[in-house]
């Protein structure tokens, strides 16, 4: 999964061989600009509905196999690629890491942003991952700690990959609209989330990713929040693409994230039904995340970007953008009825 939880997605200790297994569309060619920053931000000037993908570089055990001709027309615009830090930390050499492999197969046809989180983390495997040259890297915490590691925040691998490898790495962090672990019911004290926030950027971040949240008026009001704060980098909202209650369940206990109750009640009721099915839930799913993207997109928030976070459940990621261009939500013409709503 996404996100600064992806730690727990492991399987556990990966076999040793990796081979990717990636179908490129024929329009993926070489690249002027890696770097997701400046990429976000141009999209976001021409004020039309892109997306990015994250992925899980295994399924079931085996190399995921990525095939980028399910997602025509509109490809995505990026690629970020999970770590799974109980698994990957001692990994050597590092670039026989899973996640790291395949980004280095991706790299020369599409953007990607390699995750990499704290756990165990030392000043010199970070600095051997910045040696690999990636042009982006999605900084986090995780949820694993060990005692004495040397990185216990996501801020303290800014400030050295940057101090690094300045302006040649785009970094990215997470976003919490729901605010850390908080109650359900309560409203999120967004205060010191967006002051870490504020000092990240300040260390070098250039976007951030929010994190899973079912209720686009959270979004909405952390956005607002983190504008009113001053922050002025691009901002994506990540969007979690279920086929199965199982894998929401799953990630409702690891991040905490839940759907409202009434939302929840029927998600749980469609799993009662007769011919209950995979195909239901997407479906329950995909009209629950053109809601957000809609109601992202007439926020006048000036952000165009999402972010899916697939679990490699690539079906449901065709389900929801075969809906979004139905809708016509990456047409010209919503692009100039939006250019309108924005002041």
């Amino acid at each position: 999964l996404s996100m600064a939880h992806c730690s727990l997605c492991g399987p556990g200790p990966s076999p040793p061989s990796y081979v990717p297994c990636v179908t490129f569309a024929p329009q993926q060619t070489g690249l002027v600009e890696q770097r997701i920053g400046p990429l976000i931000a141009e999209h976001q000037a021409q004020r039309r509905l892109f997306y990015g993908m994250e992925i899980l570089p295994r399924t079931r055990g085996k190399p995921v196999c990525l095939d980028f001709k399910r997602f025509l027309p509109m490809l995505p615009m990026f690629v970020s690629l999970t770590w799974m830090g109980t698994s990957y930390w001692d990994v050597e050499p590092i670039d026989q890491v899973d996640s790291l492999q395949l980004a280095q197969h991706l790299a020369p046809r599409i953007p990607v942003m390699p995750h990499l989180t704290a756990y165990r983390l030392t000043d010199k495997r970070l600095d051997q991952f910045l040696n690999l040259n990636f042009s982006n890297m999605l900084a986090l915490r995780g949820d694993s700690m060990h005692s004495g590691q040397r990185f216990l925040l996501s801020k303290s691998i800014v400030e050295r990959a940057k101090g690094r490898s300045g302006d040649k790495i785009s970094i990215c962090v997470g976003g919490f609209p729901e605010g850390y672990n908080t109650t359900e019911g309560e409203t999120p004290d967004l205060t010191n989330h967006i002051k870490f926030l504020k000092e990240k950027v300040s260390a070098g971040v250039d976007c951030i990713i929010t994190q899973v949240c079912y209720r686009p008026e959270a979004i909405i009001r952390f956005v607002r929040e983190v504008r009113a704060a001053g922050i002025t980098v691009p901002i994506m909202v990540g969007i979690m693409t279920h086929q199965t209650f199982h894998k929401y369940t799953f990630i409702e206990n690891i991040t905490s994230a839940k759907l409202p109750p009434r939302l929840r009640q029927e998600l749980v009721q469609i799993q009662t039904e007769p011919k209950a099915n995979a195909h239901l839930t997407r479906t329950f799913f995909v009209r629950l995340n053109v809601h957000i993207i809609k109601s992202i997109l007439e926020a006048d928030l000036n952000i165009f970007g999402f972010q899916f976070f697939t679990l490699n459940h690539f079906g449901a990621v065709e389900a929801l953008l075969k809906e979004l261009h139905l809708q016509n939500l990456f047409s010209k013409e919503i692009e100039l009825q939006n250019s309108n709503q924005i002041k």
